[in-house]
């Protein structure tokens, strides 16, 4: 599979947002907690937060606050807009990768389970705006991530369809399963949280650092 990656040039490079481009952790767990208190409910633990991060707040908050979701949803959000802009670091190299990308007028995006408002105040944030033609958030789409639908919104813009020579590049096990799912070619970055023996999928590429990239985008 690493041959053909080589071989064909992507139509399009599409990457989740947290842990794959950025890191901005801190203001999740932060928020997390902080809603938790304020309905008197017992803290997570990092680990917890993390893994429940990677879905789309629609997603995860019915399941855990029930009937007050909506009122953690509110408290969430209060807290992390005021401190997501000041705490969000790009991970290493990530920019060097957006440039060879943008110098090779390959079509780049960001398909996130974050909030779509809140991630382009993000990207804005880095000066990153520059890099991307396509920007899916969570709640943009009829259904978020692992679901086909903010592929297709995303695609739709650059009228493309899914298939192997459009990229996804994600951190986690939800975007293995959202490009296997959606014939896209799945490249997965490891890291803490996650490594390839977590994974139920198999990736098309697994790489240990996200700039390692570089040597795959012809």
């Amino acid at each position: 599979m690493i041959k053909s990656i080589v071989k064909f040039s992507p139509k399009a490079i599409l990457f989740d947002w947290d842990n794959t481009l950025v890191n901005n952790w801190d203001p999740i767990i932060i928020s997390y907690n902080e809603t938790l208190k304020s309905l008197g409910l017992k803290k997570q633990s990092k680990e917890e937060t993390l893994k429940n991060a990677k879905y789309s707040l629609r997603e995860t908050f019915p399941n855990l606050f029930k009937d007050d979701w909506k009122k953690a949803r509110e408290i969430f959000y209060k807290t992390f807009k005021k401190i997501h802009l000041q705490q969000i670091k790009p991970l290493p190299k990530v920019e060097k990768i957006l440039k060879i990308i943008k110098e090779k007028k390959i079509p780049c995006g960001v398909i996130s389970n974050k909030d779509g408002d809140l991630l382009r105040k993000e990207i804005e944030k880095l000066g990153w705006k520059k890099y991307f033609k396509i920007l899916v958030g969570a709640n943009e789409a009829k259904k978020d991530k692992p679901s086909k639908y903010p592929l297709l919104l995303a695609l739709n813009k650059i009228s493309l369809k899914p298939n192997k020579n459009i990229w996804y590049v994600g951190d986690n096990d939800i975007d293995v399963k959202f490009a296997k799912k959606n014939k896209c070619l799945s490249i997965f970055i490891e890291n803490k949280m996650f490594k390839k023996k977590d994974l139920k999928q198999k990736p098309d590429l697994v790489l240990k650092k996200i700039g390692t990239l570089e040597e795959y985008i012809k």
